[in-house]
């Protein structure tokens, strides 16, 4: 069912020109987005996919405040972006944990630095080590964990401060497909549970069709938003359903159209 909230987060008219400096006082300019329009209302979980290069991944920088825009505008609660800030928390591909905390020390960091009291901080931690299914491993070191448990450690950890949005870069896209396959059915039960906002990059279609209530399709550079599709199916989902696979086979030939392939899905398009 279609997410009828106010709007949370609107990008309006972006562009990102990337300046690469050749040598020689040369320069040439890359354009990775070009006029990106979309709003995401809250509550929502977005994906975002299309081809390698296409500016995904710039995309969701840019609304961290990791990356400049060039121009453009990003909205989230009525307030523009142009910095980090504790309204946006971020999952990345990479195992981003600290290897010197506990999966407690982890996830209890990012509170710290908001300035959370320390009293409010651990019942925090036990709550959400319990919705990521790592509570019996609240006092292990990183070194101790595998890939998918470090990933569910750095989603607890974007969580604890609270943010408006979560911004989720390819989180699942080193783990083997057993471990993925689990973590996105995990990260469905966290989304149902706390109703964040989520505009996550994948890519994958089974990924997208799976977890999203939309998934916007860019096109190659410079990135654009091209399509939108609606995912308006119940939770959890049967991938092996007729409905599921119609919504997967809907996106992957619109992916297909947009990359100029009538005859065949192309390999960026698979887990």
């Amino acid at each position: 069912m279609a997410i009828q909230g106010p709007v949370k987060l609107q990008v309006t008219d972006l562009d990102k020109v990337f300046t690469i400096d050749e040598g020689w006082g040369r320069t040439t300019d890359i354009t990775a987005l070009e006029s990106v329009n979309f709003e995401v209302r809250s509550g929502e979980f977005i994906s975002l996919i299309g081809p390698s290069g296409c500016g995904k991944s710039t995309l969701l920088m840019i609304v961290a405040g990791l990356y400049e825009k060039t121009s453009g505008d990003v909205v989230l609660d009525g307030h523009h972006i142009n910095d980090t800030g504790f309204d946006r928390g971020v999952v990345f591909q990479e195992f981003a944990v600290f290897p010197w905390l506990t999966v407690a020390g982890n996830v209890r960091f990012g509170m710290r630095m908001k300035g959370i009291p320390k009293a409010e901080r651990d019942p925090v931690v036990d709550r959400l080590l319990r919705l990521v299914e790592l509570e019996s491993f609240k006092n292990v070191y990183p070194y101790r964990l595998s890939g998918g448990m470090k990933q569910r450690v750095g989603i607890a950890r974007a969580l604890a401060f609270d943010p408006e949005v979560m911004l989720m870069d390819e989180p699942f896209g080193a783990l083997d497909a057993q471990t993925r396959s689990s973590l996105q059915q995990l990260l469905v039960q966290v989304w149902m549970e706390t109703h964040k906002t989520v505009l996550f990059v994948t890519h994958s279609v089974r990924e997208a069709a799976y977890l999203s209530d939309r998934v916007l399709l860019m096109s190659p550079r410079p990135g654009r938003i091209a399509e939108e599709i609606k995912i308006d199916l119940p939770r959890p989902r049967d991938v092996l359903s007729v409905e599921f696979l119609e919504c997967e086979r809907k996106v992957a030939e619109t992916l297909a159209g947009l990359m100029g392939q009538s005859d065949g899905q192309p390999a960026w398009v698979t887990d």
